[in-house]
C-alpha cells in the first residue's frame, strides 16, 4: 500500500503524488471504501480517485534512478521495434500490447519506435497517422514524465537525452 506523498506512475495520468487516503462512498449500493488521491505532477488541477484494492487500474512506484539510467544504457544498440506498413486497426492493436505491461522499459522501446516512425514519414514529406500521434503523446507524457521524475532533471532534458542516446534524430 502507498503513503501519503509517495511517487507513483498511474496508467492513464503518468507521474503522481498520493496526496492522500479517504475512505469515500461514491455509490450507495458499493459502499465506503478506501480511496488514494492523487495529483498528477506534469498537469495542474487534476485530482484523481482510485481505489485501494483495484485490480483494474494499474498503480505503480517511480523507477529508481539507477533503474532508469540501465533502462536507457540497455537500450542503446538493440534493434528499433517496426510498425511499418501495418493498416490502421493493426497498428492500433500492436501499439496497445506494446503498452500493455506498462513498464517504463517496454514503454521507452514503443516511444523509441514511435519517434522514429513519425519522424522518418516527417523527413519524407508524408503525413504522420493520428493513430501515431496520439500514441506518441501518450507514451511521451509517461515515459518523459517517469524518466523526468526517476533522473531529477527537467522533461526537456530527458527528452534530449534519449535523442542523444537512443539515436532518435
Amino acid at each position: 500500500m502507498y503513503q501519503i506523498d509517495d511517487i507513483v506512475v498511474y496508467e492513464s495520468s503518468g507521474v503522481c503524488r498520493v496526496r492522500d487516503i479517504q475512505e469515500l462512498t461514491f455509490s450507495e449500493a458499493a459502499g465506503a471504501k478506501r480511496y488514494y488521491v492523487l495529483t498528477p505532477l506534469f498537469s495542474s488541477g487534476d485530482v484523481i480517485y482510485t481505489p485501494v484494492d483495484s485490480t483494474k487500474t494499474v498503480l505503480r512506484p517511480v523507477i529508481s534512478r539507477e533503474e532508469a539510467l540501465e533502462t536507457i544504457h540497455s537500450m542503446q544498440g538493440e534493434e528499433v521495434m517496426s510498425f511499418e506498413g501495418l493498416r490502421p486497426a493493426e497498428l492500433e492493436f500492436r501499439y496497445r500490447r506494446a503498452q500493455q505491461s506498462f513498464r517504463c522499459a517496454d514503454l521507452l522501446r514503443l516511444y523509441r519506435a514511435i519517434t522514429r516512425k513519425t519522424r522518418s514519414a516527417r523527413r519524407a514529406g508524408k503525413k504522420v497517422s493520428e493513430i501515431d500521434r496520439r500514441f506518441l503523446r501518450r507514451i511521451d507524457s509517461l515515459v518523459l514524465g517517469e524518466l523526468s521524475v526517476a533522473l531529477n532533471v527537467s522533461q526537456e532534458e530527458i527528452r534530449k537525452l534519449l535523442e542523444r542516446e537512443l539515436e532518435l534524430v
